[in-house]
């Protein structure tokens, strides 16, 4: 970090922390049963084929064709890859201890349309906070998300893309896409960011950077921990990141079953990952978030490598990662309501 850069307490505490247990001194293990969980990344899928169709067609830009292997393949494979409907993810989520989640509408299955994601979110709005995929490059764009806030509550906007063979990242900085990002600015909503294919990306991340300083009001969650390249201590994959992003404040970070697939496979324990990780970020910067049907295994599975995970952290820490930056990232109606 910069010689400008005064950690807080909680950066402070998250530090000491990592560096005893990095160092091989004990660290106390938490009990993230005392507390309901939040899941910021929760998929969810109709079986109202009539009501709510499949979209056809090219649905992940910058995706790598299917069947290419990608990292973390080795853990999933095998594991149960199920999507739930509203009520599976509600029974769900009650047999797991989990309180509330983020719907992030899965552009794979729907496209654009997210009617299913806002009626889930509508009829059960103390479990779901819905979390919208639009072009961000459509002119319609900033006045649909005006009348989502208006209409659903909607907490967020997410946006998905690759990088062009100029080098560019027109889905997230373009002059059509920043009238979106000053949008969900005046809106007070989070912009959630997927970069893809699934691997580490210095462009990609130096972008994302640019936009967050120019939209420093604006919350920022970066999919996946932004796919950090496996690797053990001293960095765990973090040493090539823009250094300005690790101390962006308005950037947040979202881990997943499949960091933790990645990590697993590259034989490197979670906890170390997770500790490192919020010694680097802060606890208050950083969310879970299931992904269940992309990541591998059942519900259940998911939340508790996410509990054994975090389980060496404090119990402030892991209540903090588990349960509050989701709940403070991903607000019904924006912060602004």
């Amino acid at each position: 970090m910069s010689q400008n850069h005064r950690p807080d307490r909680r950066e402070t505490l998250a530090s000491g922390l990592a560096l005893a247990a990095l160092a091989g001194a004990p660290a106390k293990a938490a009990s993230s049963k005392s507390f309901k969980m939040f899941d910021g990344h929760l998929h969810l899928i109709s079986d109202d084929l009539a009501r709510y169709p499949m979209a056809t067609g090219p649905s992940s830009p910058g995706a790598d064709p299917p069947g290419t292997p990608r990292p973390g393949d080795s853990i999933s494979a095998g594991k149960v890859h199920i999507l739930p409907t509203t009520e599976q993810g509600i029974k769900w989520m009650d047999d797991a201890g989990v309180e509330t989640a983020a719907a992030v509408q899965r552009r794979g299955s729907y496209g654009f349309d997210n009617s299913y994601i806002l009626d889930a979110s509508d009829a059960h709005p103390a479990r779901f906070h819905a979390v919208v995929v639009l072009d961000a490059e459509d002119p319609a764009t900033p006045g649909q998300l005006a009348s989502m806030v208006q209409s659903h509550k909607i907490a967020g906007l997410r946006i998905t893309g690759g990088r062009e063979k100029d080098g560019s990242f027109p889905w997230l900085d373009s002059e059509a896409a920043l009238k979106t990002w000053a949008a969900a600015e005046r809106l007070g909503l989070t912009m959630n960011v997927l970069y893809a294919p699934q691997r580490f990306s210095a462009e990609a991340l130096a972008a994302i950077l640019r936009v967050a300083r120019k939209f420093s009001r604006t919350t920022i969650v970066i999919d996946h921990l932004g796919w950090p390249e496996v690797a053990g201590a001293p960095g765990y994959g973090f040493a090539n990141f823009p250094p300005g992003l690790i101390r962006q404040r308005n950037v947040h970070f979202k881990f997943s079953t499949s960091n933790l697939n990645i990590v697993e496979e590259g034989k490197i324990p979670t906890q170390d990952f997770m500790r490192y990780t919020v010694r680097l970020l802060g606890a208050h910067r950083i969310l879970w978030g299931s992904d269940v049907g992309s990541g591998g295994g059942e519900y259940a599975e998911t939340v508790q490598r996410a509990r054994h995970a975090t389980a060496t952290l404090t119990p402030a820490e892991q209540r903090q990662v588990l349960r509050e930056t989701g709940f403070s990232v991903f607000k019904r109606g924006g912060k602004l309501s």
